[in-house]
């Protein structure tokens, strides 16, 4: 958002580049939308600025904008990064109840695993900028095919586990510098020189799992 104009104006910008509405007719289009992703005193709030808000309602601002023109998928990319537990969950009951009422599809962009678990039907993990794995998100995140996403899962923190918790050995690769084969073969505990020299494709594991990898390494509870 831009700290030098209100809320409103911000929405009615969009809105109106996009629909042939008046001034007016934006305005009162963008306190419907305020209303609509749970802001209080829309009337109000569409004459502040961003400074004004809390971080949520910044949020909930951005995602109005982006729902302004009624798409049939939305892109949200860290859309709860730098917000507070409380907030993050309030943010993605929003996106699940306005996909459910809208029939809208939802991207979402995140490093956060728990919050892909939540709201995901089916996920990709990408590493280096290729995909690694994907599919169903249960089955995906239950039995893991890919070394990295058994390394993303195993260093989660877990809940009463007073141990040093797992890293991921090594430094991911700079995008101008990229290894000629598998980009996590460098911080890989099972990579070959095969894996070194060709990028492993994409294949099915089952109808709804896909792997990248030279290596079948199918396992329950990411172990």
């Amino acid at each position: 958002l831009n700290p030098v104009y209100t809320c409103g104006n911000q929405l009615v910008e969009a809105i109106r580049l996009h629909q042939s509405l008046s001034r007016e007719q934006a305005w009162e289009a963008g306190i419907e939308m305020l209303r609509q992703v749970g802001i209080p005193e829309p009337q109000t709030r569409m004459k502040n600025y961003p400074h004004e808000m809390s971080g949520g309602m910044r949020q909930r601002v951005m995602i109005a904008m982006a729902l302004c023109c009624n798409p049939c998928l939305q892109l949200a990319d860290e859309p709860t990064t730098a917000l507070d537990v409380t907030i993050q969950k309030q943010i993605l009951n929003l996106f699940l109840e306005l996909q459910e009422s809208d029939r809208m599809s939802i991207m979402m962009v995140t490093h956060d695993i728990g919050v892909a678990a939540q709201v995901a039907d089916q996920i990709a993990i990408m590493y280096g900028g290729i995909i690694l794995e994907c599919g169903a998100t249960r089955q995906v995140l239950e039995t893991p095919a890919n070394p990295y996403t058994k390394a993303l899962i195993a260093a989660l923190p877990k809940s009463g586990n007073r141990e040093r918790l797992v890293a991921i050995e090594g430094q991911p690769p700079t995008i101008v510098h990229m290894p000629p084969g598998c980009p996590f073969s460098n911080r890989c505990a099972y990579a070959t020189e095969a894996c070194r020299q060709s990028v492993p494709e994409l294949k099915p594991i089952d109808e709804h799992h896909m792997t990248a990898c030279h290596m079948n390494l199918v396992t329950s509870g990411g172990k």
